[in-house]
């Protein structure tokens, strides 16, 4: 389109990211910044909300990636403008020296007298107001300019449209904010799941969330965002799916259940080598439980867990193991003669001694004598 302005926005993509529970590999998370990058050769502009790097302490090999997919966007005319986060600033909120050789646009390093990257094309003008997260951050120090054109922020912070009182280790931008500073949007980075701001069903502000999940309660499909600027306002804007790694964070209730066909229908429908699935079953369960048959799924994720919080009845416990030729089948096999010939004793709560035979199910013991003891 003649006269418009092509705005790919992305935030917290957390490269280098280390932790135990993370559900997905860096591997991903870095062919998910290479698919970012081609996308946004074909935008005029790249708008980095912060935390794209998930510590200033990151590897060389992180810092070389971004260099060479910045460089790529810069030779195809994309200008890049970088607010900033909480990981690229770490605790001391001290600008890291790698920033500066990233050979962006327009990098945000001041919070003391914050000045517009202003870009211009085909007679279509934009300011871009940014500032890093910093506990010195202060948006009452954003002052827009009086001249005409589309006047967009670019912010790491959290956001209390609500009033909702709560810690952060950020910011928290409020209405009050959005109509004091009066831009025409403001892209937000630092929270991980996309949400899109209006006010009088005008949208004023996007969310993209994390491209890539950090944590479990990250699912499914994972955006950067699309903006098209024309004459002045938002012509258009769409979200984008990027991630490499989909991740299923589910739990069954098995008390609602009679067979273990539910269970298999989720995974047969989630089932890919680029999906992660974790799964909890809890509830009260009476049926078995083929623990082959689920163990077969694991060839059809990159990553599968099953975690069997369910309670199941005194007769799915026999059934299910009674078979096993091992010393939790023989103990459970006991049981089954002992019921079949003479029923539990009179003095045996049922419940209790099956909320027992479920704990030493999940806790195991070490040798025949301690299971046939148990009896």
């Amino acid at each position: 389109m003649d006269g418009d302005v092509k705005i790919l926005f992305m935030s917290d993509l957390h490269l280098g990211i280390k932790s135990d529970e993370l559900p997905t590999p860096e591997s991903a998370r870095m062919s998910t910044f290479k698919r970012i990058a081609t996308i946004a050769r074909e935008h005029d502009l790249l708008l980095v909300g912060g935390d794209l790097i998930d510590s200033n302490m990151v590897g060389s090999d992180v810092i070389d990636l971004i260099k060479t997919e910045f460089e790529y966007l810069r030779h195809a005319d994309t200008d890049i403008v970088y607010t900033p986060g909480t990981g690229e600033m770490g605790s001391r909120a001290i600008m890291p020296p790698f920033l500066l050789d990233l050979n962006v646009s327009c990098l945000f390093s001041s919070t003391a007298n914050p000045i517009p990257y202003v870009y211009e094309k085909n007679g279509q003008k934009l300011f871009i107001y940014g500032v890093p997260a910093t506990a010195g951050f202060d948006i009452s120090k954003i002052r827009k300019i009086s001249e005409e054109g589309f006047h967009l922020g670019l912010f790491h912070v959290d956001f209390d449209f609500d009033d909702e009182a709560a810690p952060s280790p950020v910011y928290r931008i409020q209405k009050n904010d959005i109509r004091t500073v009066g831009l025409d949007f403001y892209a937000f980075g630092f929270n991980h799941n996309f949400r899109m701001f209006k006010i009088m069903d005008r949208i004023i502000g996007v969310c993209p969330g994390t491209p890539e999940p950090t944590s479990l309660y990250e699912t499914g499909d994972r955006y950067v965002i699309s903006i098209i600027i024309k004459e002045n306002r938002l012509y258009q804007i769409k979200r984008l799916t990027v991630n490499s790694m989909k991740l299923y964070n589910n739990s069954i209730d098995c008390s609602e259940l009679v067979t273990m066909g539910p269970i298999k229908e989720l995974l047969d429908g989630n089932g890919s080598k680029k999906a992660i699935q974790h799964l909890v079953l809890a509830g009260r369960r009476d049926f078995v439980l083929h623990r082959q048959e689920l163990e077969h799924y694991r060839e059809e994720f990159f990553s599968l867990e099953i975690i069997d919080r369910s309670e199941p009845t005194l007769e799915a416990l026999i059934d299910e193991f009674q078979y096993e030729s091992t010393l939790r089948g023989e103990f459970f096999k006991m049981i089954k003669e002992q019921i079949d010939r003479d029923g539990l004793p009179h003095d045996i709560d049922g419940s209790d001694f099956t909320a027992s035979l479920n704990r030493i199910t999940r806790d195991g013991f070490g040798s025949l004598e301690e299971w046939l003891c148990s009896l």
